[in-house]
């Protein structure tokens, strides 16, 4: 069964390329509920492993029948670093690629992605009320409309811009990171 998580994310509205990360490690999702069970999920530092070099799609809203972008054709590509599942897209200039990016630009969207994927190995505790996954393997990301994880950030803008965005969320998570590791 594939498993979908969706993530909250910073927006701004430039250019072609749509960059940011569709997962943030040891982090905490909105409270989810599966098989009838509520509970907080995280998502272990490389839990992804290898599966990121192999064919994963970015979809709008998870619909299979509106591909946005591929990492097997080199319009999407991905890398796991310190913070988390990190991504950039080539928007086609296609009637849905114009369409998400006046959505973006619009606020309709704003910029949450989403991630499916297959659990391989997780922990629970005790409560069984958090859940850790430490390998999984990616799917595919989405443009969504509402997140799980309120955490990452996507951007729609220029190869420069989005650059320069992306080290100043690293910089954030880590300040965040070591604060709640001094508390």
């Amino acid at each position: 069964m594939i498993s979908r998580r969706d993530i909250s994310a910073d927006l701004a509205t430039e250019g072609r390329l749509l960059a940011g990360y569709a997962a943030v490690y040891d982090q905490p999702s909105r409270e989810l509920i599966e098989g009838g069970r509520a509970f907080i999920e995280r998502i272990a530092p490389g839990a992804f492993g290898r599966s990121i070099r192999g064919d994963v799609m970015l979809y709008y809203n998870h619909d299979e029948s509106q591909p946005l972008a591929r990492t097997t054709s080199g319009t999407l590509r991905l890398a796991s670093d310190r913070n988390g599942l990190a991504f950039d897209a080539d928007l086609a200039d296609t009637q849905l690629g114009r369409d998400v990016r006046e959505l973006l630009r619009r606020g309709d969207l704003t910029g949450e992605m989403s991630f499916g994927f297959m659990v391989e190995r997780d922990t629970w505790n005790k409560a069984r009320t958090e859940r850790t996954i430490r390998a999984a393997t990616l799917v595919e990301i989405s443009v969504v409309q509402r997140a799980a994880y309120p955490q990452t950030t996507s951007s729609l803008r220029g190869v420069r811009a989005a650059a320069t965005e992306a080290a100043r969320r690293r910089l954030e998570l880590h300040i965040a990171r070591m604060s709640c590791q001094t508390s």
